[in-house]
């Protein structure tokens, strides 16, 4: 059996594994996802004044009758959780940016699309919006000036 056999068998299975077994299909899913999305806890302090403002919005629990102070400054620290969807460099720059002449861009662009346009030094350059939208940041020179052009 040729090595190009064993692999289209083993994508195959693995695929028929994805559509048909569902606990293998969320065990593949939640390990891609760890792999990209990530989360950390941070504490942030909150200012006096915004921890008496929440305290006054706050249902009494028991009421115990203890003062404000005898409360746990420590319990007035907000916690959050941060969840990083993309991973570091996750959306690649274009470096090394290629246009078109306008005739080729007036054919291959819909009318109405948007584009960011510049001019430095009387040199003008325009930058598809959906482009941008894709790579979010294109590094190009543009009149002698060396720019990053962000989305």
């Amino acid at each position: 059996m040729s090595i190009t056999r064993i692999a289209l068998l083993t994508a195959v299975g693995f695929m028929l594994l994805l559509v048909f077994v569902p606990g293998f299909r969320n065990g593949v899913t939640q390990r891609l996802t760890s792999l990209t999305n990530s989360s950390e806890t941070i504490i942030v302090p909150v200012s006096p004044s915004q921890s008496s403002a929440a305290q006054n919005s706050r249902p009494s629990v028991g009421g115990s009758g203890a003062s404000d102070d005898d409360e746990d400054t420590s319990t007035n620290d907000q916690e959050l959780n941060l969840i990083t969807l993309l991973g570091y460099d996750a959306i690649p720059a274009i470096l090394d940016p290629e246009f078109v002449d306008v005739g080729v861009a007036d054919a291959e662009m819909d009318p109405d699309e948007l584009v960011l346009g510049l001019s430095i030094n009387g040199e003008s350059k325009a930058y598809s919006i959906p482009m941008l939208s894709s790579h979010e940041i294109v590094n190009d020179v543009v009149g002698g000036v060396p720019l990053a052009v962000t989305w």
